[in-house]
């Protein structure tokens, strides 16, 4: 079935290379393009809203914010949201296997970047149970998103508990944008297929919706001798989306998406208290997906406006032979309101329900199997016009949740603007990573051996009930300049102090008579032992060389230092230490020097991890796209270029060997009618 597919992949990207050289140039030339005919101050006076929960142009933001825009998404040839991330200057996304990612920003990185929270039109993907973000179930189709704004550093004071390195918020487009038919197809040698149908029109007078059905299949990666890994990914996923005018002041959006994703890994675990004690094999990976979201707004006039948000989402999968089902409510409420010529106001209140049931497995159990959280939460921020160039914000999130009880989540930040080319930003704030359930009521058998006396000896990692919430405070600073109307600079830096961090220490041993043979258990505890801090700096540029050409370079440089805190007796902060490249660069180049024709390339330079042994690598991705009119549009994308494999970033954690990257090559057909 898989030499098939990949020689359907060839015999199309055959014949698309035959389409791009040989036919003639005759459609009509293509409307200008977005990236190249907009000027730098346009682009940098985009409205974004995920700093305050309110509309603010980016250039007057005082946080390290960057907006992955539509023309790059459908520019970037990129396949998955992770890939997407690359871009962002100071992210660092790493690839585990062909279903896994690691995804963070400024430091912390791992299959469970836990200090990064991650959002799909304000219904936040963060898993509560596990601490992060399983990448392979956020399927939403790349044609579809508006934008991607994405936070370097703490989010909290707005968005609460988790957003403590990072926020990456997905907008997706109105349906008012996407009338009509969409139909893309794809295939290639990793991504082994692709297809999307999509109808979008109105619903009477004052409504407009959107429906998708979306399947995409990827093939195995490969090991360090080039042999295929048992990791392959597919993901089935439908949707919709309507936007209702319902009065001149009240507008309803009511969103949904079901899928279901199966994956694999090969795993090297425990198995039994007896021999072989260990086994190899191939784990499968599978969830259920479905959420549906509604969203009224009501403007009271152009000084006050409400937003109230609800949404159900459920989680149905298996993840290390275990089976888990977790449900989330969710309730938020906002009101944005502007108080005399000086105060700008937002406050909210929010209430989360989250009820998860999970089964044993010989390795993984959780006690009690089932439970409930209640968490319960309040903002307010307000933007202060100290004199027409000086603008003060002031805010806290105040939350209450059963595993740790009351927080405050406070941030200052400070935007000095002189004119629409200078920005100086600085910013102080607290966020906290709150303990998920692995952290308190976790079991882990990692591996079992024989000891002395024919005693089975078992090494088991376990949670805590009294682990803490692991606190940061951050300080920030940071400059925007556009001298002119085609150069645009972008400089943050950041300070970040770390206070209990998870650490994980040994603890007395005991003996267990369940189940049998009776085993001596060598416990491994969570606890919050691990301080220290981070530091580091990114800049980026924009350069509209012409009106057909942009560049945009960017570098980034990150170091961060943890060490055992007083009585800890553990040895991971030198892993943590090094699970993040110091230096990173890229360089994007859009270009639309032929009619019709678009010719993108980025490439990246990723440094070593230096605790992990994974060498630095250099990557290439390259995009050619033929417009036909209106309505189509073919193109040829080849991923990872320079090098047949490389690892991108070691199995830490569970005992899942890590994949190597591959070069690849696919094929693409878009069209609207």
């Amino acid at each position: 079935m898989r030499i098939r597919a990949n020689r359907c992949a060839r015999v199309g990207i055959g014949g698309l290379l035959l389409w791009f050289g040989f036919q003639p140039i005759y459609a009509q030339r293509a409307k200008p393009n977005d990236l190249s005919d907009a000027s730098l101050e346009q682009l940098m006076n985009v409205e974004v809203t995920s700093v305050s929960k309110k509309e603010q142009r980016i250039s007057k933001v005082a946080a390290a914010i960057y907006v992955i825009s539509q023309e790059e998404i459908r520019r970037s040839g990129a396949t998955n949201i992770p890939d997407l991330l690359r871009m962002v200057p100071g992210m660092d996304v790493a690839q585990i296997r062909a279903n896994t990612w690691a995804v963070s920003a400024r430091g912390f990185n791992g299959v469970y970047a836990n200090k990064l929270l991650v959002l799909i039109d304000g219904r936040t993907v963060y898993n509560p149970v596990f601490s992060g973000v399983f990448w392979f179930m956020q399927d939403v189709p790349l044609v579809d998103i508006e934008r991607i704004e994405v936070i370097r550093g703490p989010g909290a004071t707005v968005w609460g508990a988790n957003a403590v390195n990072g926020v990456i918020n997905i907008i997706t487009m109105s349906s008012k944008l996407t009338h009509g038919v969409l139909l893309e197809a794809a295939a290639g040698t990793q991504l082994e297929a692709r297809g999307l149908a999509q109808f979008g029109g109105a619903i009477g007078k004052r409504g407009d919706f959107r429906a998708f059905a979306n399947y995409s299949g990827f093939n195995n990666l490969v090991d360090a001798q080039g042999r295929e890994s048992a990791d392959a990914w597919h993901i089935r996923h439908a949707g919709f989306r309507s936007d209702l005018d319902l009065t001149p002041r009240d507008s309803l959006t009511v969103q949904g998406d079901i899928s279901d994703s199966l994956g694999g890994e090969t795993t090297t675990g425990f198995a039994s208290l007896t021999p072989p004690y260990q086994s190899v094999f191939n784990d499968t990976v599978t969830s259920r997906n479905g959420n549906i979201l509604g969203r009224w707004k009501h403007v009271f006039s152009p000084r006050s406006e409400t937003e109230l948000q609800v949404y159900f989402d459920r989680l149905d999968g298996i993840v290390y032979g275990v089976h888990g089902i977790v449900n989330t409510e969710d309730f938020d409420f906002q009101h944005h309101l502007t108080l005399g010529s000086r105060n700008d106001l937002v406050w909210g209140l929010g209430f989360r329900a989250i009820q998860d049931n999970y089964t044993s497995s010989a390795a993984v159990s959780f006690s009690p199997p089932k439970e409930s959280e209640n968490l319960a939460s309040a903002f307010v921020q307000d933007e202060i016009k100290l004199v027409d160039s000086l603008w003060l914000t002031l805010g806290s999130k105040f939350e209450h949740n059963g595993r740790t009880g009351n927080s405050l989540q406070p941030s200052v930040r400070l935007m000095y603007s002189p004119d629409d080319r200078h920005s100086l930003w600085g910013a102080v704030s607290r966020a906290l990573r709150q303990p998920a359930r692995s952290d308190k009521e976790f079991r882990f058998n990692y591996i079992a051996y024989p000891g002395p006396n024919g005693l089975t000896n078992l090494i088991s990692v376990m949670g805590n009930s009294a682990f803490q919430a692991e606190d940061l405070r951050a300080y920030e600073l940071g400059y925007r300049w556009i001298p002119n109307n085609r150069i645009s600079v972008d400089i943050s830096t950041s300070f970040n102090r770390y206070y209990h961090l998870k650490s994980v220490e040994p603890g007395t041993p005991f003996l267990e008579v369940t189940p049998p043979p009776v085993h001596l258990v060598i416990p491994q505890i969570f606890d919050n032992k691990t301080n220290g801090n981070s530091y580091g700096s990114e800049a980026s540029l924009n350069i509209n060389l012409t009106s057909h050409w942009k560049l945009s370079p960017s570098y980034s440089w990150f170091k961060v230092n943890l060490h055992p805190g007083p009585g800890s007796l553990d040895t991971a902060p030198k892993v943590i230490n090094g699970d993040t490249p110091q230096s990173q660069w890229q360089l994007h180049s859009y270009s639309s020097f032929w009619r019709n024709y678009d010719f993108d390339t980025s490439i990246y330079y990723v440094g070593r991890l230096a605790d992990l042994n994974v060498p630095g690598y250099v990557r290439l991705d390259a995009r050619l796209a033929r417009r036909i009119g209106e309505s189509a549009e073919l193109s040829i994308i080849g991923q990872n270029l320079l090098d047949d494999q490389h690892l991108e970033f070691p199995q830490t954690i569970e005992s899942a060997a890590a994949s190597q990257v591959r070069r690849s090559v696919y094929a693409k057909i878009s069209w609207r009618f």
